[in-house]
C-alpha cells in the first residue's frame, strides 16, 4: 500500500516574508535599532551627552551652561559663607543670586557663544598658529570686551527685577553714599568698579584657556569647554559684582 507524506508547510513568518519582503526588512531594522538605543545618563553620561550633542546641540548646551554657571555661583557663596562662620550663624545662602547666574547661563551665554564659536571656526577655519592667533584676538580683543559688560548688565537688571519691594543695595566702598535701588546708579558703580577689573582679570584666564580650545578642541564641544573654565570664572563675577554690597 502506497504511503504519502505531506510535504512541510513554510512557517507563517516565512509567507509573510516573501510576499511582503519590506515588512521583514523593517522588523529586522527595528531588532538592530534596539541594540543601538540610546545610551543612559547613569551608565555612561559622557557618551549621553555627546549624543544629545548631535541630536539637540542648543538645548543640551543651554542646561549644561545654566547648571555650570549656577554652580559657579554656589561655589563663590560658599567659599564667603565658610569665611563668615567665625563671626555670624546666619545663612547668608541666596538662591535667587544662584537662580539669576543659571538663568543667564542658559539663556545669554550659552546660545551666544555656540553662535560666536561656530561663526569664529566659519570665518576663521585651520589648526595653523595663525589661524589660532586670529580667532583668540577676535575672541579677546573684540568679544570678550563687548560680552562681559553685556553679561554684568543682563545681572544687574534681573537683580532689581527680582529684588523684594523697597529691598535696596549699599556699596560699603561707595564714596557718595548711593543706595543702589536706582538701577542706573547700580548699573554705572558696577560699570566703573567692576568691568574694567573683570576683563583684565578674564584676559588672564582666558586667553590661555581660548588658546588651548582653538587648538585641541572639536567644534561641539567648546561650548562645554568654554563652560567648564567659566565654573571658575563665574564664582570670580559673582565676587566681583556681590564684593561690598549690604542689603538694606
Amino acid at each position: 500500500m502506497m504511503s504519502y507524506r505531506m510535504a512541510p508547510q513554510p512557517s507563517r513568518r516565512k509567507l509573510l516574508s516573501s510576499y511582503y519582503p519590506h515588512l521583514a526588512s523593517k522588523r529586522s531594522a527595528s531588532v538592530g535599532g534596539s541594540s543601538s538605543a540610546s545610551p543612559s545618563i547613569f551608565r555612561n553620561p559622557l557618551l549621553w551627552y555627546v549624543k544629545k550633542l548631535d541630536t539637540h546641540p542648543i538645548t543640551t548646551k543651554c542646561v549644561s551652561s545654566g547648571l555650570i554657571s549656577g554652580s559657579g555661583d554656589l561655589l563663590c557663596q560658599s567659599i564667603i559663607a565658610n569665611k563668615r562662620k567665625e563671626t555670624s550663624t546666619k545663612n547668608d545662602f541666596d538662591w535667587i543670586r544662584t537662580l539669576r547666574f543659571t538663568i543667564l547661563g542658559s539663556f545669554l551665554v550659552a546660545p551666544t557663544v555656540h553662535l560666536w564659536y561656530g561663526m569664529l571656526m566659519r570665518r576663521i577655519p585651520g589648526t595653523g598658529v595663525s589661524a589660532i592667533a586670529r580667532r583668540l584676538i577676535c575672541d579677546q580683543g573684540l568679544f570678550a570686551p563687548l560680552f562681559t559688560p553685556t553679561f554684568i548688565a543682563s545681572l544687574t537688571v534681573l537683580e532689581h527685577l527680582s529684588s523684594p519691594l523697597g529691598q535696596n543695595y549699599k556699596l560699603d566702598n561707595d564714596k557718595n553714599n548711593h543706595h543702589n535701588s536706582d538701577l542706573n546708579a547700580h548699573l554705572t558703580d558696577r560699570f566703573k568698579n567692576d568691568v574694567p577689573d573683570a576683563i583684565l582679570v578674564g584676559w588672564s584666564m582666558w586667553i590661555p584657556s581660548m588658546a588651548i580650545m582653538f587648538a585641541v578642541v572639536p567644534g561641539k564641544f567648546q561650548v562645554l569647554y568654554s563652560n567648564c573654565i567659566g565654573f571658575v570664572w563665574n564664582a570670580y563675577l559673582s565676587w566681583r559684582t556681590h564684593e561690598g554690597e549690604v542689603v538694606e
